[in-house]
């Protein structure tokens, strides 16, 4: 195995929202579904383990751990907020996560909202077992 190889993955990182045609009791306007998938239909259960959405705290339960595919959350509410999201790879080397600051915005004059953002994953030398999980992902 070359000593300076790299293997790169690309996941998408998106949400969807659409105005509700009126209020929740609660005054939820929107209804909305983050998600992180492969981009160009690749699957990334291989190498990824879970994904954890850390939501505004005004949310029950504000840290939702998903662990199959599809990595997605829907939710109701008002306003937009800016989401950390991490991905934990299925391995035991460096790193075995990745943390991205997503925007989830709402637009009330838009709807739906439909919002993906491409994500470039480069893992270097990485194990024989853990290249192979990439690669079947589409890396």
């Amino acid at each position: 195995m070359d000593l300076g190889e790299s293997v790169e993955v690309k996941i998408e990182l998106g949400h969807r929202a659409i105005l509700r045609e009126k209020p929740t009791s609660e005054g939820f306007t929107h209804d909305w579904t983050v998600f992180v998938r492969g981009a160009e239909g690749h699957n990334i259960q291989y190498f990824v383990e879970k994904v954890v959405f850390h939501l505004h705290e005004s949310f029950p339960k504000p840290k939702r751990v998903v662990k199959e595919h599809p990595y997605s959350v829907s939710e109701s509410g008002y306003a937009g907020f800016i989401m950390p999201i991490e991905v934990y790879f299925r391995t035991k080397e460096e790193p075995k996560k990745v943390r991205f600051e997503y925007d989830l915005y709402l637009r009330l004059e838009f709807s739906p909202v439909r919002n993906i953002r491409l994500e470039r994953l480069t893992f270097h030398n990485p194990s024989e077992d853990f290249r192979h999980k990439l690669l079947k992902a589409g890396g």
